[in-house]
């Protein structure tokens, strides 16, 4: 009870949060209401200069609870109303997880390029991280850039997190910052974005996983049809037909491109 009674009113909204957002990846909604709704009142009674930036936060988690709902349209009103705050002025409260917090929900929203400038301040602001942990964020703001069409931007935070991730052979994240990485030099440097896709493929081949090989297959067979290798494309998207055929469930490959 006494460490408890020493945690900052930021961090315990922040704690509430992160439990609500986690009941939601495990369908509790009843649990993700009701910390989220204590978060949205911690954030009220807090100071205007921290309750401001805590708020829209809290209001974004809930817009994405009511989707889950579906209740559309309480969930577009909550996030009309964050993204106004977040319109206000600029979020200020020096908090690594509050930032990396913020970077993640406005990625569950598509808002790639808004949420750019969250991950830097996260990276920049965690001065204890593990060094996979900041691979974590250097591959998600390198996936921001590259959904933010900022091809060239996005290379760099990308060879960073490969780099460590290269440390760490068995993380999937590896194989996922790859993929990103290729999508974002198939127009400049297609042989690299190629290697990239094949080092995907290998690695999950190696481990008898050839349903996760099958979108490094796809951008294969993508890449080698913008160059006009038309039967080796055809050899790859073959492929992945096949793989996904034997597999229960999976839909056919209607869309093989990665963004």
């Amino acid at each position: 009870m006494g460490t408890c009674s020493n945690i900052s009113p930021v961090d315990k909204c922040l704690a509430f949060i992160a439990h609500g957002v986690d009941a939601l990846q495990d369908g509790n909604f009843t649990m993700a209401e009701g910390a989220f709704r204590v978060a949205l009142a911690g954030a009220k009674a807090l100071p205007p200069e921290q309750g401001r930036d805590l708020m829209p936060l809290a209001l974004l988690n809930m817009s994405r609870l009511r989707e889950r709902q579906n209740r559309g349209d309480d969930a577009r009103q909550l996030r009309e109303q964050a993204t106004a705050q977040l319109e206000q002025s600029p979020l200020s409260l020096p908090n690594a997880f509050f930032h990396s917090s913020m970077a993640n929900v406005l990625m569950e929203f598509g808002e790639y390029r808004r949420a750019i400038p969250f991950w830097e301040e996260a990276i920049q602001l965690d001065d204890v991280k593990e060094p996979i942990d900041l691979a974590h964020m250097l591959a998600r703001v390198g996936e921001c850039y590259n959904r933010s069409g900022l091809k060239d931007h996005a290379t760099i935070p990308l060879r960073a997190a490969i780099k460590i991730f290269r440390k760490y052979p068995e993380d999937p994240r590896l194989s996922a910052a790859l993929i990103t990485l290729g999508n974002a030099l198939r127009k400049s440097t297609p042989a690299e974005a190629e290697a990239c896709y094949r080092e995907v493929a290998d690695w999950h081949v190696a481990r008898g996983q050839l349903l996760s090989a099958t979108p490094a297959w796809g951008n294969i067979g993508i890449l080698c049809s913008e160059q006009g290798r038309y039967a080796e494309a055809l050899e790859y998207l073959e492929k992945v037909r096949k793989t996904r055929e034997r597999s229960p469930g999976v839909p056919p490959p209607l869309q093989l491109r990665l963004r």
